[in-house]
């Protein structure tokens, strides 16, 4: 007999189960968000401490799956299978395309010496047997003394229960005894959804620095885009740039490169210098006068062939193997054993970089793929 302090101490317990539940749920998608973040970035920052780091956050999440769940089944023991008749409610075929169609049944299941319960079964039934199920039926179920919503259908009973079946009469059990399996629901998928977040801003945000300066957008630096081209030389030299705004035209419009070369000409008060740069929405040049002390030969700044230029851009944007690029920069200068000006075209995007070489008049002399 149950007495009356078993019963009150029962919904304690359970409650107790489920809070335990949801906070080991928390931790083990905590570890897994974050083992899954740790590897992630170890492979990107290349730390070998962090890699294993995430290394042992997996395996100590397995770990907490593994062995709560072993301990239940060795509490629990062999499922006990009971037999029981139960009356069809209602049953509904949906459709499908081979002989078995899956069936809902909802059922008043009576096991013997106990309580009847209602409990929502999916089985499938084949077409021709489906006329043996029919509304208000009686039929044979076995089920799971521990978990009484694991019903499933006898469809081969024992004589003696067909002959029970048979000649019973069950009545509809009401709808608050509907017993189902036992699920997190909403609150515990938010904690599962709440712990991998956690865990992966706790690997995240301590290195946030080292992952922005690794994926920086900005102009490509000479180190990244290759080898560098010839700087200006000591002497007297300006450096003016000529920066548009967010609604500017793009320098690759028809004469704007142009435009803008006769603007810096006319701010420097020289029509020659040692470097032009241009870019999406700017253009800068060094100006120099005469030939510098290192010998390098100054660079007409109204002399480019500018017109060519955005045809280098697009071949470097489509030919040089970086998907869908996003920064583009062109460098001119001269060689420094002659006057004739050195172009070089690069173009980068999603962490690769690449560039071109070309002479005076946009014949591309070098190219250095991603």
């Amino acid at each position: 007999m149950v007495t009356t302090g078993e019963r009150s101490a029962r919904p304690a317990r359970s409650a107790a189960r489920e809070v335990f539940s949801l906070l080991s749920g928390f931790v083990v998608s905590g570890l897994s968000g974050g083992a899954l973040t740790a590897l992630v970035v170890g492979v990107i920052l290349r730390s070998t401490a962090l890699f294993c780091a995430g290394l042992g956050a997996v395996a100590a999440a397995a770990l907490l799956v593994a062995v709560p769940a072993r301990v239940r089944r060795r509490r629990k023991g062999l499922p006990v299978r009971r037999t029981a008749l139960a009356r069809i409610e209602n049953r509904r075929a949906t459709h499908g395309e081979f002989a078995d169609v899956p069936v809902r049944f909802d059922l008043t299941v009576a096991p013997d010496g106990a309580p009847a319960y209602r409990v929502v079964v999916h089985e499938a039934v084949n077409l021709v047997d489906l006329p043996r199920y029919p509304q208000g039926g009686i039929v044979v179920v076995t089920y799971d003394e521990a978990e009484p919503w694991a019903v499933e259908l006898d469809r081969r009973p024992t004589g003696e229960w067909a002959r029970r079946a048979a000649g019973a009469r069950i009545d509809t059990a009401p709808g608050h005894t509907r017993v189902k399996a036992d699920e997190a629901g909403w609150s515990g998928c938010l904690v599962l959804l709440v712990g991998v977040l956690v865990g992966v801003a706790l690997v995240l945000v301590p290195r946030w620095d080292e992952l922005s300066d690794g994926s920086d957008d900005g102009p490509p630096s000479p180190s990244a885009a290759g080898p560098a081209l010839p700087g200006p030389s000591t002497g007297s030299t300006t450096l003016t740039t000529v920066t548009g705004s967010a609604s500017s035209p793009s320098t690759l419009r028809a004469g704007e490169m142009r435009r803008l070369a006769n603007t810096l000409a006319e701010g420097m008060g020289t029509e020659t210098g040692t470097r032009i740069t241009i870019e999406e929405k700017m253009m800068s040049a060094v100006g120099s006068k005469g030939v510098t002390p290192g010998g390098t030969f100054p660079l007409s700044l109204r002399g480019v062939a500018y017109e060519l230029l955005p045809g280098l851009v697009d071949t470097a944007r489509t030919g040089l193997g970086v998907d869908r690029p996003e920064i583009w920069r062109i460098d001119i200068t001269t060689d420094g054993d002659s006057p004739a000006p050195v172009v070089r075209v690069t173009v980068s995007g999603h962490g690769k970089s690449a560039y071109l070489l070309a002479d005076a008049v946009a014949r591309i002399t070098e190219r250095h793929p991603a």
